[in-house]
């Protein structure tokens, strides 16, 4: 199975770096020039938890992909989910089916709105990654993977995926949708949090009454699955909230470092989404909505004094 990466940050190259490790015929592909120009000159550095391996593959930018592939893993941020597909618009019409493994709430209907239906699958992935330098990308390699179609009609093609990486942590499942929420609730609370008061894990960790925030701002978005039928469990979110808080305690989460360096967050697809999923369910997400208009105020105004 021929296989792309459209979106090869941190996480995008670590995933095709364990594709290709396996003798797979995977693809990076991005905008990113530099990290390009290391792969192709000297592979891709990947250091995990065995240590460090060097893998081989072609990198290129999606204009220049002249093969279609069978399968393209859309791991972009989610604002720029409609350019990278409109850039690959000809291998999407030649037949090319779409796994979204991307963060937050929404993701199989952005895709959907550029991708035939019945070729878009979609999921959530919990496998770290860490972007080091140019070619050069880390894992702890603890993480895993689901993954489903969204029509029933691309169930014989989800099916040959998950043979083909059936040696990997990406796994077909009918509780894909429990693990995306739960992944949500995560992130809104812990990103949002971060990315307003510039905390890392461990110091939002030392107050009890930002544990209280966190651990509502997560049960609103989970109050909110439940309202669309999605069964999620609370007390899994509030063990990996407090997991986090108790063993990751120097992490910066992806909002923070996105404010910092001035580019866009994903508020919009995170505690945005949420607010909106609420209201058309008649929840209330009063947190979520406050966390997604603070958040979204201070991104514009660090991007308008850069």
């Amino acid at each position: 199975m021929r296989t792309a990466i459209l979106g090869a940050g941190a996480l995008g190259s670590v995933i095709g770096a364990l594709l290709a490790r396996g003798g797979r015929d995977v693809a990076l592909w991005d905008i990113d020039d530099q990290h390009l120009t290391a792969v192709n000159a000297n592979g891709l550095i990947l250091d995990g938890p065995d240590g460090r391996d060097v893998v081989r593959m072609p990198a290129l930018r999606p204009e220049h992909a002249t093969e279609t592939p069978d399968l393209i893993i859309l791991l972009t941020k989610t604002t720029h989910t409609e350019t990278a597909l409109d850039g690959v618009a000809k291998h999407i019409d030649a037949g090319a089916h779409v796994l979204t493994l991307q963060n937050g709430l929404g993701n199989a209907e952005r895709v959907a709105q550029k991708v035939p239906k019945a070729q878009v699958l979609y999921g959530c992935t919990l496998m770290p990654g860490r972007f080091i330098a140019p070619g050069h990308v880390a894992t702890q390699g603890d993480g895993f993977a689901v993954f489903r179609p969204l029509l029933p009609e691309g169930t014989a093609f989800a099916e040959c995926v998950a043979a083909n990486v059936k040696d990997l942590a990406l796994t077909l499942s009918d509780g894909t949708d429990i693990i995306i929420w739960q992944k949500a609730a995560f992130n809104c609370a812990m990103n949002a949090c971060a990315a307003l008061t510039g905390a890392r894990v461990g110091e939002l960790g030392d107050r009890p009454d930002m544990q209280d925030l966190l651990h509502g701002v997560a049960a609103e978005v989970t109050a909110v699955a439940r309202a669309r039928e999605v069964p999620v469990d609370d007390a899994d979110v509030r063990d990996q909230i407090a997991h986090a808080l108790a063993h990751h305690t120097e992490h910066k989460p992806s909002m923070l470092q996105d404010l910092e360096a001035g580019r866009t967050t994903e508020i919009d697809s995170l505690c945005a989404e949420v607010s909106r999923q609420a209201g058309a369910v008649g929840v209330p997400a009063p947190l979520n909505e406050a966390l997604a208009a603070l958040v979204t105020l201070r991104s514009d105004l660090a991007q308008r004094r850069t």
